[in-house]
């Protein structure tokens, strides 16, 4: 039941990640157009781009990593034995686990830190701080929760995209 509702949620994230990614693109080429046609534009719009793509590479990330999408540099692992190529993907993914596991604890006390002091951003919008440094923890937690789960069902870990890494080979 929590792994469904999990999946779901990253789900769910994947796709507005997406959706905010469209919206961008097109916010920015109206932008742009706007400007060419002399009309006011919207100053605003590169801070909450800006903003928007920091967000959504926290929040996307898990759903990333569990579809298998993500980066991987596995020109050793794809020429190991399976048993050794598992070995190899175990220890990435403490690595994984431990960076995030990290990541999340300071990004936590970091945004502790900036809504206690009621720290503000000031650009063109202005903004509490902990409004933005909140998605580093929530984002690495999810991350956390993946890399865990990943090494408790290996054979699951590869994901989606698991062919997709050999397909251009």
């Amino acid at each position: 039941m929590f792994f469904r509702c999990y999946d779901r949620l990253l789900s769910l994230l994947g796709l507005c990640g997406g959706i905010a990614f469209g919206l961008m693109a097109v916010m920015v080429g109206a932008d742009v157009l706007l400007r060419n046609l002399g009309v006011p534009s919207m100053p605003w719009l590169l801070e909450v781009v800006e903003y928007a793509l920091f967000i959504v590479t926290f929040m996307v990330a898990p759903a990333v990593l569990h579809q298998g999408a993500h980066v991987r540099v596995d020109i050793l692992v794809v020429n190991l034995p399976p048993g050794a190529a598992r070995i190899v993907n175990a220890i990435a993914d403490l690595i994984g686990l431990g960076a995030t596991a990290a990541l999340c604890w300071y990004g936590w006390r970091v945004t502790e830190a900036a809504y206690t002091r009621e720290e503000l951003i000031f650009k063109e919008l202005v903004i509490p701080e902990w409004w933005l440094l909140m998605f580093v923890p929530l984002g690495s937690a999810l991350l956390v929760v993946e890399f865990a789960r990943r090494l408790a069902s290996p054979s699951e870990q590869s994901g989606a995209g698991a062919d997709a890494l050999t397909d251009g080979l």
